[in-house]
This record gives structure tokens, C-alpha cells and sequence, in this order.
């Protein structure tokens, strides 16, 4: 009878044990079924729920197929995606592609979407984008000269290369738009030419290839040689012997320079091509700025050395300090004195601070200002330069409607001791309420720098830069703003203004050539 009930449990044993291998060899079939990827749509609403052949980062897909309910991870070119799994059903798959450092992709694994499960991985290939990337720019030769550039010139076909360049929108160079049309493209490489003019680029953007596709835009910095620009010369009126720094960008591979007519031909130029300085020679007249290079040319729309407007006179000259119909100061304000750069002048007397041969000038002192205080006056009294003889014609009464920044009020200064505090301020006659502030010493509004100038130097105060409340307000709508009635001529007064909260020290500088001219 035992041995009866043994082998009946021996038998019924040996069934669970069957039942346990059968139903384990079941649930390890359904584990082992692989995910399949058939197609890949936009993940949106009905009608645009439609099959995609290219995807891109960001972007929100469904990856369509058979059990892909169990994937447990996702790569969209080798990169893992953040998965969803509420967002999975057996037939679908909802995911968000990824960023994707393109350059650190290979080759062969960019365009693959991988799906994988416990029960093995599917593949998809379908091409995959993102954001423009440029890793660097070749020359448009055949090997061995497709070599990478670090310069480019304005006319130059190049191939800049790099990831999703295909089908741009815009390739601009500093600013400058190229012709697309004649662009070739594959997904990692653009030829293209750079615009043979790059006049007028933007000065944000120098030395700066703009990228953009449909996805997005993306900034490459490389060298641009383009035309030079004069953006500010130091001093426009120099004597010989003095020197001279033009402030801009692009002066290299200089072809001709001239000033005021006068080629210049010894001349250096800083490390950043951003300065070109040169010692004057003795200038017989006036002239514009002229310079040309391998890519291009820019010409001052002014003169420089102007020496008939500052010896003779005329519309814009408003002092030049000489014994003239064009002396232009009134007399008496306050510790403002004539002075003569030449040492046998009798009176005014000479004065060794300000170099020699530069006929007259004013030097305008003043002392310490407390805060809020300034030295101006309505008459004739305070410490001021008051430009009173007649009142100046400022521009031609045919430009009274011209725009504040197509003219300028400029003069020579040279400030030979430290000035860090007391604002000049510039006010006509007919306009008091604009004013026009200088003051070079303010680096920001908390950052102040003594300065002092090397010799004379050139300032230039757009008309645009007289402002109401103080100078820091609307500008003027137009010049005749400034100016009494239709005639284009005013008075007007130069004064030290303490806008800072502490006490200024002692002011000196002298003054010469003060002119409207157009910019």
C-alpha cells in the first residue's frame, strides 16, 4: 500500500513538472520575440500624421511596427532617447529624438533608429538631422589643395564643411548674404562662393560665417578679409611730426593709402588689423582718407587737413582761434586764455604745453566742482568757452532738415593733465534745452578712467547727440533744432558739468578748430 501511494506521487510529480517546463518554454517564446520597425510617422493629429523619410532632433515620431510594446530603449544615431513606456502599444511607439553631437557620431551609425527589447533589436534607417554644424572651411580644389582655410577674401569659392548643411536658407558672410543659387550641396558639405562685395557688413558679425537651414541657424568664425573701414581717425588736422592712428578693421595687404591727398607710405599696423598709424608729413591741402587693399577700397566722406575751411573760413567753421573774421570766442569767460604755439609771439603769449606750430588756441581751466555744479550762465558770466562772434553759419540753410547723424560738430583737443570727472557739455544759443555730453574719462556708469590725450586730438559729436534732460534724453528731430530760425546759425557755449555725486578735480585742456561738417 506504501509503495502504491509513493509512485502515486511520484506520478503526479512528474506531471507539475511537465506543466512547469511547458508553461515556462511558453512564456520564454513570448519573451523572446523580437521587435520590428516598419515605418516611422509624425506624431500628430490626423491629416499630418503622415509617413516622414527624414526626422530631426527635437522632433516628436511614432515608430510603427510589431512588439514594441516591451522596448526598453531607444536610439535615434546611437544616442539614447528618454522613453515613455505609457506611450508604447504593440504596434507603436512614441518618442522625441534627442540632442545629437553629430560630429561624434559615425558615419555609418547617424541615420539608424534602434529599438531594443529583451526579446532582441530592430534597426530603421532614415535620415536623421539637426541643427547646421561647421567643423571647417576647404578650398573648392581637387586633392592635394582642398586644404583647410583659416582666411577668406571676398570672390573665394570655398567648401565649408560639416553636418545638415543640405538645403540652407541663408549662408551670409559678416553679414552679407551669398547667392544661393549656385550653392552645391550634400548633407555634410556646401560650396559656395563669398560675396565679391562685402561692403556694408555687419560689425557684430566680422569675421563670421551665419549658417541657416530650416531647422536652425548656427555661427562659424573664420578670418574674413573684406574691405577696410575707417571708423574714427585720432587727430584730422595734424602737423608734421605728429602721428596719427586710424581706428576700423581690414587694414591688410594694403595696396595705396593717401591723407588729405599726400600718399602715405610708411605706416604700422596693430596685430588685430584694427589700427594703422602713421607720423604726418607736412600737408599742402585738404583731402579725404583713402584707402585700398586686396579687398577693396573705403574713402572718408569728409576731409581731413581741412585747411581751407579752418584758414579761410566758411560754412561749418565756427572758431578757429586765429586773427580772422573766423576767431569765433568771446571774450571774458571766466579762466578760458588765448595762446600762441609759436615761441616768438609777442601776445598771445607762448605756452610750452601744447606743442609748437599750431597757431592759437584756448586753454579752458577749472577747478574743483562740487556735485551738481557746473560753471554756465545765461551772459557772460561763469567759466565757459562762448563761441559768440556773430554765430557761425552751421551747415547750409538748403540742410536744415537734415538728420542730427548726417552732421557733426567737431574740434582738436589735448588734454595734457589727468581728467577724470566734470562733464563738457555743449548748449547753443537758440536750444538750451539740448545738450551734448563728453566724457571720455566714463567707462560705465560705475568705472571711471583718468585720461589724457597724446597731443591734439581729434573729438566728433554727431549733431544727433543733443539730447534733452541733460543730454541724456530724445534727440533732436532734425539740425535746424539747434539753430535760430531758417538762417543755419547759432551761438553757443562749451561748460564743465558735474553730474557725479563727488567732488571733480582741477580741469585743463586746450581747445582749437571748432566746425560743423558733414559726416
Amino acid at each position: 500500500m506504501k509503495n502504491r501511494l509513493n509512485n502515486y506521487t511520484y506520478y503526479w510529480q512528474l506531471i507539475f513538472l511537465a506543466a512547469v517546463i511547458l508553461f515556462g518554454s511558453a512564456c520564454q517564446e513570448e519573451q523572446m520575440e523580437p521587435p520590428v520597425i516598419t515605418g516611422v510617422i509624425n506624431y500628430a493629429a490626423s491629416p499630418n500624421d503622415t509617413a516622414v523619410t527624414t526626422i530631426q532632433t527635437g522632433q516628436w515620431v511614432v515608430l510603427l511596427g510589431q512588439n514594441l510594446s516591451t522596448v526598453t530603449q531607444v536610439n535615434f544615431g546611437s544616442v539614447p532617447a528618454t522613453i515613455n513606456t505609457a506611450l508604447f502599444a504593440d504596434g507603436s511607439l512614441v518618442v522625441q529624438l534627442p540632442d545629437i553631437p553629430f560630429e561624434s557620431v559615425p558615419a555609418d551609425e547617424l541615420n539608424i533608429v534602434t529599438a531594443i527589447s529583451e526579446g532582441g533589436i530592430a534597426t530603421f534607417n532614415i535620415n536623421i538631422i539637426g541643427e547646421p554644424l561647421i567643423a571647417h572651411v576647404r578650398n573648392n580644389e581637387t586633392s592635394p589643395n582642398d586644404t583647410v582655410v583659416n582666411v577668406l577674401y571676398p570672390g573665394d569659392e570655398i567648401n565649408i564643411v560639416g553636418y545638415n548643411l543640405k538645403d540652407a536658407t541663408e549662408i551670409s558672410f559678416q553679414g552679407i548674404a551669398a547667392d544661393l543659387s549656385k550653392v552645391v550641396y550634400t548633407d555634410t558639405s556646401a560650396i559656395v562662393q563669398v560675396p565679391a562685395d562685402l561692403s556694408g557688413s555687419n560689425a557684430l558679425l566680422a569675421n563670421t560665417i551665419t549658417y541657416t537651414t530650416d531647422v536652425g541657424s548656427t555661427n562659424f568664425s573664420i578670418r574674413i578679409v573684406g574691405p577696410p573701414v575707417i571708423s574714427y581717425i585720432s587727430l584730422e588736422v595734424p602737423h608734421e611730426g605728429d602721428i596719427v592712428h586710424l581706428y576700423g578693421y581690414n587694414f591688410t595687404e594694403i595696396q595705396s593709402f593717401t591723407f588729405a591727398g599726400t600718399e602715405i607710405t610708411d605706416y604700422e599696423v596693430s596685430a588685430d588689423e584694427s589700427v594703422l598709424s602713421f607720423v604726418s608729413p607736412a600737408l599742402a591741402q585738404s583731402g579725404p582718407v583713402e584707402i585700398t587693399t586686396l579687398a577693396g577700397s573705403f574713402t572718408t566722406v569728409f576731409n581731413v587737413n581741412e585747411i581751407a575751411l579752418i584758414n579761410s573760413g566758411g560754412v561749418g567753421i565756427l572758431a578757429n582761434m586765429e586773427w580772422s573774421d573766423y576767431f569765433g570766442w568771446g571774450w571774458g569767460n571766466g579762466d578760458v586764455n588765448l595762446y600762441a604755439s609759436d615761441p616768438n609771439s609777442e601776445w598771445p603769449s607762448y605756452n610750452t604745453d601744447y606743442g609748437v606750430g599750431y597757431g592759437m588756441y584756448l586753454v579752458f581751466k577749472s577747478g574743483p566742482l562740487e556735485a551738481g555744479e557746473d560753471g554756465y550762465l545765461e551772459d557772460w558770466g561763469g567759466n565757459q568757452i562762448l563761441i559768440n562772434d556773430g554765430g557761425g553759419q552751421w551747415v547750409p540753410t538748403e540742410n536744415l532738415d537734415d538728420s542730427g547723424d548726417n552732421w557733426a560738430l567737431k574740434f582738436e583737443i589735448n588734454v595734457a593733465k589727468p581728467w577724470s570727472g566734470g562733464t563738457l557739455c555743449f548748449r547753443t544759443a537758440s536750444a538750451s534745452n539740448y545738450i551734448a555730453r563728453y566724457e571720455p574719462w566714463k567707462v560705465s556708469a560705475t568705472k571711471t578712467v583718468a585720461v589724457t590725450t597724446d597731443g591734439w586730438q581729434t573729438v566728433t559729436i554727431p549733431l544727433s547727440a543733443f539730447r534733452l534732460d541733460d543730454g541724456e534724453g530724445e534727440s533732436i528731430s532734425k539740425v535746424s533744432d539747434l539753430l535760430n530760425g531758417d538762417s543755419g546759425k547759432t551761438y553757443f557755449r562749451i561748460y564743465l558739468h558735474n553730474y557725479r555725486t563727488s567732488t571733480t578735480d582741477n580741469f585743463e585742456a586746450a581747445f582749437d578748430n571748432i566746425r560743423v561738417v558733414r559726416r
